[in-house]
This record gives structure tokens, C-alpha cells and sequence, in this order.
């Protein structure tokens, strides 16, 4: 049975498109929300707000995939979406280690935009859309980079949220957070 390749972009590729959309759609939300709770820790603050230009970007490139198949974005998913980034926000003001918790909550989310891009280009490129490609590789691009400032700095930022809650840390704490020295190379 043959099936038209309009009709398998339109069931397959255009959905991830729209699910991209919507993730990155409320992600901008999100990280305007975290910028503001960051805003005593300039250093995490200002990574945020990078992320957030980039993810703005990302919404864009994807909105633009969408409009070159004559689609918008789903109403839908971004109502859903925004449900669910309304009822993370909620829980997150009301939680002690705001700063530390965030930093988990936007690892976790980079890694499901990392799969829904990963899946996207798959797709893409199965279905011979370079263009869109293109995109997402960009996108993921991003991700990867995020995920991986955010592994690196989450024990710093764990620190800093309990001296924010005046937690009394022995002293070497700080230092514990630090990975040991690279060992020196091995001699021939």
C-alpha cells in the first residue's frame, strides 16, 4: 500500500514539530520565572537569560518549520503545556531550595527536549526534510550545551541555595563540590 508522503509529513513530522513548539513555547515562561528567582546569583541568572534568548530562538525556528507546511502552532499542546508550566510554577514558589530545585527541574526538562529533538530529526531526515533538520540540530545543539552547564554547576548551585536558607555548612563543603584534580598522565 503506498501512502502519500504529504500525508505521513502531515501524521509524523508536523506533530514533533508542534510538540517542539509547545515545549519550547512554555519554556520561555519558565526561564523568565527561574531568571527572577535567580536574581540574588548573578552567575546562574545570567545563564538563564541566555538560555532564554536561545530558547526564543528555538521557538522561531520551529514556528517557522510549522509555517513552511502551511501549519501553526497547536492550540492545544500550548494550552496544555502552559496548564502544566502554570501548575510547576505554583508548586515551585512554594518550596524550600528554589534555586537547586529549578536547576533539576530545567536538567530534566533539557533531556526531554534533547528525545523530542533527537526524534524530530530522525524523522525529518527519514522524510527527507533537510530544512527542518537543520533546525532541530541547531536547537539540540543548545540543549546538549545546557545540559551539560547545568550537570557541571549543580552541586555549586545546591551550595548556594542552603547558605541562601542559612543552612550552617561545615567548613570543606564547598570544596566537596569540586571534582578532584585529573590525574596526572601515566608515564611510558
Amino acid at each position: 500500500m503506498d501512502q502519500n508522503p504529504n500525508d505521513v509529513i502531515g501524521r509524523k513530522l508536523v506533530p514533533f514539530i508542534q510538540d517542539a513548539y509547545a515545549l519550547e513555547n512554555q519554556i520561555v515562561s519558565t526561564l523568565e520565572a527561574h531568571a527572577e528567582e535567580a536574581r540574588d546569583f548573578p552567575a546562574v541568572q545570567s545563564k538563564i537569560l541566555e538560555h532564554l534568548e536561545q530558547t526564543k530562538q528555538h521557538r522561531d525556528r520551529m514556528a517557522a518549520r510549522l509555517a513552511a507546511y502551511g501549519q501553526h502552532p497547536s492550540a492545544v499542546k500550548d494550552a496544555l503545556s502552559g496548564v502544566l508550566g502554570n501548575m510547576l510554577g505554583a508548586v515551585s514558589a512554594m518550596r524550600p531550595d528554589t534555586l537547586a530545585r529549578n536547576a533539576r527541574d530545567e536538567y530534566v526538562t533539557e533531556h526531554l527536549e534533547i528525545a523530542g529533538y533527537t526524534l524530530l530529526i530522525t524523522t525529518a531526515r527519514a522524510l527527507g526534510d533537510a530544512a527542518t533538520v537543520e533546525a532541530a540540530e541547531l536547537n539540540l545543539r543548545d540543549e546538549l550545551a545546557m545540559q551539560a552547564w547545568l550537570l557541571q554547576h549543580l552541586p555549586e548551585v545546591c551550595i548556594e541555595a542552603l547558605q541562601e536558607e542559612g543552612v550552617n555548612l561545615p567548613p570543606g563543603a564547598w570544596e566537596a563540590t569540586q571534582p578532584p584534580p585529573a590525574a596526572p598522565p601515566a608515564a611510558r
